[in-house]
């Protein structure tokens, strides 16, 4: 009897001793506070996509040839790999300082993808744009003829977009093959970065950036959103390696800058390298932010006043006024950094990750006859002054030697074009009444990051935050394809730019109908 109870309490003692053994040696990999059943691997890498000669810059109507580079534009992507037996899933997040993600683009990235790394699905590659106003064109066009109706003496657009192309698709193969055990948190903080940008006025009518200082202004058209989403990443040790972060705001604080520029983006990354250290990883992301805008339309005196008192006015070079872009980046960093004591102790090494594409159809915005008819009217009118534009160039070689000679006759013609598009879409709205778009939806424990492809205005955007299960829901827009501004009714009756038949595929019908099939993925994910 007592040489039973003696094996039975060696062998409890060997157990006890073994099981120690154990979860020590699983702390050692997957870190301090591991629960020994971590299951991801995270990759990071970035790197520089900034042209090394004249671009055309695109975020205005006119074209603006670049003069030089005040900071560089870059792509960052993370992988993400589960190896949980009940929710294994991959999925690799892309981030390009660039004004959209075009499908030529997307498609160009999975095809290089598909041939380098087999064992990624092309399709759980999400790619979205920072939205800067001062990035280069990217298109297969061989010149820029197509888009401005003149050629003008730049790097080919085609060029770029081939450059461009090679450095997202080696980045993401390198952060693929960076994999390695870590953890995610996921935060949230508040940051006043953007600014509903439409002015309405007591007839009803929404004025882009429209003067609030005036009798006839009657309010500020929609919501503004300031959380900011983080995902925060870590190595088996604990420590930070990478932090996504999503706000409701495109990157145009200096927007009509002729030079190369990461917006706010690039001063974000500077301050958060300085209080995280130089080799944690930024990976930003728009949320729906179609009506949004750095710039505040009311009480503008005052945030310059404290720009001036807080930051440095200008820039080295005495240029242009940098205090907004150090303004948001302080504020982006405070936000990233206030929370980030809770995260490191709040890793979650072992969460449920679920990652679905879906490529749902939506309804494209109907088109009154009424609008076509005006557009086209609008379109001759541009036709006329174009072409008279056109001839002065061809007949005189002297204006090219005119700084900024290109101005008017390439807006002319983006207005002659935008007219021309909506009796185009009229016309495919007849056969073709549903447009395709991909929507991704990945979980990670209790929270969810959709995408979309539009520049979404806010309200939609708070449709699916509110309705969603999840605890914390990233929306991410701009994301694998552009499809223009998606806007509510409320904005479509104000008829302002974003909200004119010219600027959308998609109304008010379809945006809800985007909420409602991007709610349905999620509680998919969810259950």
């Amino acid at each position: 009897m007592k040489r039973i109870i003696f094996h039975m309490t060696f062998l409890v003692a060997t157990g006890v001793l073994l099981f120690c053994l154990n979860n020590c040696l699983q702390k050692k990999r997957y870190g301090a506070g591991a629960d020994n059943r971590g299951n991801i691997d995270i990759g990071w890498a970035s790197a520089d996509i900034t042209p090394d000669q004249p671009v055309d810059i695109r975020g205005q109507f006119t074209a603006r040839i670049s003069d030089g580079i005040l900071d560089p534009v870059t792509v960052t992507a993370l992988a993400i790999e589960s190896r949980n037996d009940t929710s294994s899933a991959k999925v690799i997040l892309v981030s390009c300082d660039l004004i959209t993600i075009e499908k030529e683009l997307l498609d160009a990235v999975r095809m290089k993808i598909k041939e380098s790394v087999p064992e990624i699905d092309p399709t759980q590659i999400i790619i979205n744009a920072t939205h800067t106003h001062t990035a280069p064109y990217c298109s297969t066009d061989m010149d820029t003829r197509n888009r401005y109706g003149i050629v003008l003496d730049v790097m080919a657009p085609s060029d770029y977009f081939e450059f461009v192309v090679e450095r997202i698709s080696e980045t993401v193969k390198k952060a693929w093959s960076n994999r390695k055990p870590g953890g995610i948190s996921c935060g949230l903080g508040h940051a006043v970065v953007g600014h509903n940008r439409l002015a309405v006025d007591f007839s009803g009518k929404s004025v882009l950036y429209g003067n609030t200082n005036r009798e006839e202004f009657s309010h500020i058209e929609g919501y503004e959103d300031h959380t900011v989403n983080l995902l925060y990443t870590w190595d088996k040790d604990s420590k930070l390696t990478g932090v996504l972060i999503n706000i409701a705001c495109p990157s145009q604080a200096t927007e009509t800058l002729n030079k190369i520029s990461a917006d706010f983006w690039h001063e974000t990354r500077i301050e958060l390298g300085n209080r995280l250290g130089g080799d944690v990883f930024i990976l930003p992301q728009c949320s729906a932010a179609g009506d949004q805008s750095p710039h505040p339309l009311f009480g503008d005196k005052a945030e310059e006043r404290m720009q001036r008192i807080m930051f440095s006015p200008i820039n080295e070079t005495g240029e242009y006024n940098i205090g907004l872009r150090k303004q948001i980046a302080k504020q982006i960093a405070d936000a990233v950094t206030s929370v980030l004591p809770y995260m490191s102790n709040n890793i979650e090494w072992n969460p449920v990750i679920k990652y679905q594409m879906e490529v749902v159809e939506l309804s494209r915005r109907l088109i009154a006859v009424g609008d076509v008819g005006k557009a086209m009217n609008e379109s001759m009118e541009w036709k006329k002054r174009y072409e008279q534009l056109l001839q002065e160039v061809n007949e005189n070689s002297d204006i090219k030697n005119i700084p900024g000679w290109y101005s008017d006759i390439t807006v002319t013609y983006r207005r002659m074009t935008r007219g021309q598009s909506v009796k185009d879409r009229y016309e495919l709205g007849k056969v073709q009444p549903k447009i395709p778009v991909e929507i991704h939806v990945l979980r990670i424990g209790d929270m969810v990051m959709a995408t979309n492809p539009f520049e979404l205005y806010v309200d939609f955007g708070m449709r699916i935050k509110a309705r969603s299960p999840a605890t914390q829901t990233f929306l991410v827009q701009l994301s694998n394809g552009s499809f223009g501004y998606l806007p509510p009714s409320r904005s479509t009756t104000g008829r302002s730019y974003g909200a004119e038949p010219a600027s959308t595929l998609v109304g008010p019908e379809g945006g809800q109908e985007l909420v409602n099939k991007t709610l349905g993925i999620i509680n998919k994910v969810m259950e």
